[in-house]
């Protein structure tokens, strides 16, 4: 078992910042990467908008860390190994923004989009109405 109770969350609602509460993941772009992490292939934000979103870096080790665009918090890592692109909705995939990490060709339904491996102390869930 998982240390983190986000890590086996299926209600629908939003991932806020726990630090500041900005709004980075939804539960459309969840999914269970058995990675043992919260784990998410897109995000809810355009990082530009007012709303802030999910920044990403690359570290020294090659590694791309997430951290809230708002407050500067440490959120996880993104990897290029999420799922493939024919196992999302494809409505779904038209909601993807412009920001989030690009791993995976349009035309090409078996390439992979991004996980979103995500520490589940830096995150509150919120369930829809």
């Amino acid at each position: 078992r998982y240390t983190s109770p986000l890590n086996y969350e299926k209600r629908p609602g939003s991932y806020t910042c726990a630090g500041c509460g900005c709004d980075l993941f939804t539960s459309a772009g969840k999914y269970d990467s058995g990675s043992g992490w919260p784990s998410f292939w897109k995000t809810s934000n355009d990082v530009r908008e007012e709303s802030g979103g999910v920044l990403m870096k690359r570290e020294f080790d090659g590694r791309v860390e997430c951290s809230c665009s708002t407050c500067g918090g440490h959120l996880g890592h993104v990897f290029p190994d999420g799922p493939k692109r024919k196992e999302v909705p494809e409505g779904e995939l038209l909601s993807v923004p412009e920001t989030d990490l690009q791993t995976s060709s349009p035309d090409n339904q078996y390439s992979r989009l991004p996980r979103y491996c995500i520490n589940g102390a830096s995150l509150k869930f919120t369930e829809d109405d």
